[in-house]
């Protein structure tokens, strides 16, 4: 006997969106994914070249992704001849990379995407670039891209000024080359000079075959070469990543978003479809009883639900992966932005991305729809009747104890930031709130069911009364949707404040820790050369001039026996750095940083177990492991990195261009003392110390990405709540047939529909507002000494106010239905 219902429009209409919605957001995190894996980075100035030599950028850790180094790691010079005998090989050539930039003749340069970088030699192209003019031979001949030489109006044999390693320079251009991206190319005697490399290491190789050569071959035979050199081979599509190792750090950084982001969506899709599902099965319960009671067997009933719904399910996939696609698509200029796409690189496309996606959301559904009827197809056909005459009306008695624990761990969690001002206490406020959440979903019930029977006996007029006493004696169905209503307004308000309040703890310590009066930088030009520092620093208004470079450092690590490699933020400082910044030290001195030493900040000193006169094992950024000796420790690390360093340590950049100098002045008015020194040099500029290092602060792609997830999951929550607060309403026909048939008025009956959706929204948000805030509040007097989250109230304000007219509207939409309708009768008389 095959067994089939009609469709009801509501029911089936929430579980296609919810559908729909989690198919769009699986899609798009698996497209980021596969592209993260298997995009190719677009090549720009090796695009001809055959093969690419570079060192091995990736430090590699267990059980985690393998991070990137930001800078080139580095390749001998002494390989090129060997390479170049190799069978196939018609010409071997090196790649130096140096800060370059060319001034726009208005006291100004051309804007580049990477200045530091901007600089080569020309002769590592082989030959592969169309060149207007010659190539440089000479110190004072130059290559400019053809869209640096349009900005400036020049032409080959027009002199034109330009800046290397931030020092300006008079130039003759001797050729246009057919590349964008503003690049500059001088003669490769030039390039190594400026490069700032020890002798025999150069960044890249680059290969060229002859015509007839087999390249596979000829790779295989430079790989046999490089082997166990720490080197890497790359032709074809892999040259791109080898040439801009950070745009294939950024792809890296897409696949982890991708997958911890996933992961999640694919979490929250699974509950919110498979309680989509749940509800529809739930309204048809009493139809699914009278067929048990005319002879239909349990697996017919599962599998009649099973399809109706798989059906439904189908189509809101389809649209769904369409919508993700799109999105994703919509998505690569702002990934762009974000540097998780390099300039040039697409999104990887191929019909596993929508397979998947549509296997799994096609799997939540029949697994959501046979596990929802699972309980009442097993029962007697008297006992589902009897099932369907009422919704559980309390919890299983085990929730209570569960969530009061699980609120036990929250608070312990929250409460870290006043032990500890570390990453750590970060994400323990942060997990506080979601374990809360899920304690409080335990509890709710419980003390929904109380606190209404309280309020019953204090309410007033019978419309409130009834409003009340439903409210507690449904405690089940109301509980489950203040706890989802408060994971939609907690979720959103800790993603909020906890960047906020970081970059307030941030800020500052920077305001407290700048000694300095001001700070020069060219961020366009490169840096800030070291003859300029000199000339700074030679000035007699000046009493201290220290030179600063941003970068990270890596630190392995050993956890339990697993290999894994911590991150820090890195301060590389000139001499004399107690007469510009205040770093908090706490043991040791500053002053004692040299090539074989470093400073750490008290927090990760603490949390490692460091203390001055310890070694410490690093990865400095351009690969080379030093183990320095910890000369100081200091308290600001949140302001200025976890790691500080002098120049003297790192193998290339003490030579400059640096990042900017920090100037003490003998009086209050240096900066005014300093602007004729200043003018002269394109693309320097001098501003307040503390208002410089305070901000603005360059967006931090991983905050970004984790804020508009959030948005993006407090909407799908939103939905999932609007779906159950309709379908809970259109399923309450009968009560409201006996309130009307005893005498209630559709005024009374919209009342009492508005006062619990209100004691609904209002318990929703308190309860949303104190998991968030609670451990806002104690990150914030934590970090900064204010007992309140840091940032904007504005985004608790428009949760609050979008939560309630979801509320609102998914309550009384279907009340004026109701209402409205035929199903409620009239009273007698």
């Amino acid at each position: 006997m095959t067994v089939r219902l009609p469709s009801r429009g509501s029911e089936m209409l929430a579980v296609a969106c919810a559908v729909a919605v989690g198919a769009a957001l699986v899609a798009f995190c698996l497209v980021m994914a596969e592209s993260g894996l298997r995009s190719a980075v677009p090549a720009e100035r090796f695009a001809g070249v055959d093969i690419l030599i570079g060192g091995d950028q990736t430090v590699r850790q267990d059980e985690d992704f393998d991070l990137v180094l930001p800078d080139p790691v580095g390749v001998p010079v002494d390989l090129a001849p060997a390479v170049a005998e190799i069978p196939g090989v018609r010409a071997v050539a090196i790649d130096v990379g140096f800060p370059a930039a060319v001034a726009d003749g208005r006291g100004g340069v051309v804007p580049v995407e990477s200045v530091r970088r901007n600089g080569h030699g020309w002769d590592a192209f082989l030959g592969t670039v169309g060149l207007i003019g010659a190539p440089p031979i000479g110190p004072d001949d130059v290559v400019l891209a053809v869209d640096a030489a349009d900005a400036v109006g020049v032409s080959p044999g027009d002199p034109v000024q330009v800046l290397l390693r931030g020092e300006v320079r008079d130039m003759r251009v001797s050729g246009v080359a057919d590349l964008r991206g503003g690049g500059v190319f001088v003669s490769d005697a030039l390039a190594r000079d400026l490069g700032g490399r020890p002798d025999g290491v150069v960044d890249l190789l680059s290969v060229v075959l002859h015509d007839d050569a087999d390249i596979g071959s000829v790779t295989d035979r430079v790989e046999a070469l490089v082997d166990g050199r720490g080197l890497v081979v790359a032709a074809g599509d892999d040259i791109g990543r080898v040439e801009r190792p950070a745009a294939a750090a950024g792809a890296g950084m897409l696949l982890a978003f991708a997958l911890s982001a996933g992961g999640v969506v694919v979490t929250l899709v699974g509950f919110i479809t498979a309680g989509a599902v749940s509800v529809g099965v739930a309204g048809r319960s009493r139809e699914l009883a009278l067929l048990r009671a005319v002879g239909a067997t349990p697996a017919q009933i599962r599998s009649m639900t099973a399809r109706q719904i798989t059906g439904v399910a189908l189509g809101s996939t389809i649209v769904g992966i369409a919508a993700g696609m799109l999105g994703a698509a919509a998505a690569t200029g702002p990934l762009v932005d974000l540097g998780l796409l390099a300039r040039g690189q697409s999104l990887s496309w191929s019909p596993v991305p929508a397979l998947a996606t549509g296997l799994l959301m096609l799997g939540v559904v029949q697994v959501a729809a046979r596990t929802g009827s699972f309980r009442l197809s097993r029962m007697s056909p008297a006992d589902a009747m009897v099932e369907t005459e009422a919704e559980p009306r309390s919890a299983n008695s085990v929730r209570t104890p569960v969530g009061s624990i699980v609120l036990a761990l929250a608070a312990g969690s929250a409460i870290v930031p006043l032990v500890t001002r570390s990453e750590a206490a970060v994400m323990g406020a942060a997990s506080g709130t979601l374990l809360a959440v899920i304690g409080v979903a335990l509890i709710a019930p419980a003390v929904v069911g109380r606190l209404g029977g309280w309020l019953a006996a204090r309410s007033g007029p019978a419309s409130r009364w009834l409003a009340v006493r439903n409210s507690g004696s449904y405690a089940v169905r109301t509980g489950g949707t203040v706890s989802v209503l408060a994971l939609a307004v907690g979720l959103l308000t800790t993603q909020v404040y906890v960047g906020s309040t970081v970059s307030a703890a941030v800020d500052q310590e920077v305001r407290e820790g700048t000694v300095a009066d001001v700070l020069v930088s060219a961020p366009a030009a490169g840096g800030v050369s070291s003859a300029t520092v000199a000339a700074i620093a030679d000035d007699p208004s000046v009493v201290a001039a220290v030179p600063m470079v941003g970068s990270t450092v890596m630190r392995p690590v050993d956890e339990h026996g697993v290999a894994l490699v911590e991150t820090y933020p890195m301060s590389v400082v000139g001499s004399g750095i107690d007469g510009v910044l205040d770093l908090g030290v706490v043991d040791g001195d500053l002053s004692r940083l040299d090539n074989n030493s470093v400073a750490i900040d008290s927090a990760t000193a603490r949390s490692s177990g460091i203390d001055v006169g310890h070694t410490v094992s690093l990865i400095l950024p351009d690969g080379t492991a030093v183990e320095p000796t910890v000369v100081a420790i200091y308290a600001r690390g949140f302001g200025f990195g976890k790691i500080v360093a002098s120049f003297e340590l790192l193998s290339q950049g003490a030579s400059g261009p640096y990042d900017s100098v920090l100037i003490s002045g003998r009086t209050p008015g240096v900066a005014a003392d300093l602007d004729d020194l200043i003018s002269v040099a394109p693309g320097l500029r001098i501003d307040d110390a503390t208002a410089a290092l305070v901000g603005p602060v360059s967006q931090d792609p991983a905050r970004v990405l984790n804020l508009g997830i959030s948005v993006v999951l407090m909407g799908y929550i939103l939905l999932a709540v609007a779906n159950r607060l309709v379908a809970t309403t259109l399923r309450r026909r009968r009560e409201w047939q006996l309130l009307r048939a005893v005498g209630a008025t559709p005024r009374q009956l919209r009342t009492m529909a508005r006062t619990e959706t209100v004691l609904v929204c209002v318990g929703a948000i308190a309860v949303g507002l104190v998991i968030s805030l609670g451990p806002m509040s104690v990150l914030a007097f934590g970090f900064v000494g204010k007992p309140w989250p840091q940032g904007p109230w504005w985004p608790v304000a428009g949760t609050v106010f979008v939560v309630c007219v979801v509320a609102y509207a998914a309550t009384m939409l279907p009340v004026r239905r109701l209402l409205h309708g035929a199903s409620i009768p009239q009273p007698p008389g």
